[in-house]
């Protein structure tokens, strides 16, 4: 079974429930009148990511995923007031993401919530499709998407938020059998800072949700009620803030829902400054 070590923060308080700062009905935090694209949108983190941004106010919420039917399921639970767009799609599909896109037209947030665990196992006894499929899907979806998706973004500015994994942060000992899940996760965060620095209209983050009974959790051997799992509005309302003004500062940076957001928003001049956060340690680090 896969155990989890402490986790890294960078803010004094740890959160493991959503609270008042990151509230969708703060109205700093605003969405209304935005398209928002969650891509996993059938279950779990994507389909709390919905909900927030529903209870911002978004004017349309726009859900990609596999399962037609989840997808549905997602589209009924949101607030009548909001329009729910539902498109059965792979995010490794690069023609039918292309014709979503077009279908879409301009957007202001996307969420990149599809991801993919393979089988723990080491590379050795690893099967060569089951390995390579988290890369299909944490790099390569990730990629297609944000490529497909970006014609159309609102040229005021918009926020392409991908969800990644804080184990891709653990020391490899900790996490044996997982080259695959936690190297696309890397790439993935690579990708992510790439698209921050070459496109200045465009907000560009790495978020790690938090711990959450999902079928990664499953995959990965990690059982529910042996892990510290987080509320899951926790994610959803810390993606919601993270598509504000309040994050600017966070740009190209990989952030966890569970560390504090005024604490954060505290050391903005020096994460800006600086390359914490990042997946580059510059001659200003040290090594510890």
């Amino acid at each position: 079974m896969f155990e989890f070590p402490p986790m890294p923060s960078v803010t004094a308080t740890w959160r493991n429930d959503t609270y008042a700062a990151i509230s969708p009905e703060r109205p700093e935090l605003s969405a209304r009148g935005k398209t928002v694209v969650i891509t996993g949108a059938g279950s779990g983190i994507g389909r709390q990511t919905a909900l927030s941004f529903a209870s911002a106010g978004a004017e349309r919420v726009v859900l990609l995923g596999r399962t037609e039917r989840t997808l549905k399921e997602t589209a009924g639970l949101l607030l009548s007031t909001v329009s729910a767009v539902v498109h059965a799609v792979d995010t490794t599909d690069e023609k039918a993401l292309k014709d979503v896109a077009d279908s879409v037209g301009q957007w202001d947030v996307l969420v990149l919530s599809a991801g993919y665990a393979s089988a723990v196992s080491t590379i050795a006894s690893t099967e060569v499709d089951e390995w390579w499929q988290g890369f299909e899907t944490n790099v390569k979806g990730t990629f297609l998407a944000i490529k497909k998706f970006l014609p159309t973004a609102n040229e005021k500015g918009a926020a392409v938020l991908a969800l990644s994994s804080g184990t891709a942060a653990f020391p490899t000992p900790l996490s044996p059998g997982m080259s695959s899940y936690n190297a696309s996760n890397l790439a993935q965060i690579k990708v992510v800072e790439y698209l921050a620095a070459e496109q200045p209209n465009i907000f560009a983050a790495s978020v790690h949700p938090g711990i959450h009974d999902t079928a990664v959790l499953a995959k990965i051997g990690a059982k529910p009620d042996q892990v510290p799992l987080d509320n899951i509005k926790l994610a959803g309302d810390f993606l919601v803030w993270m598509a504000s003004p309040e994050a600017a500062f966070l740009r190209g940076r990989q952030v966890w829902a569970n560390w504090d957001v005024d604490e954060l928003k505290l050391e903005a001049d020096v994460l800006q400054a600086g390359r914490m956060l990042t997946s580059v340690m510059g001659a200003e680090e040290k090594l510890v």
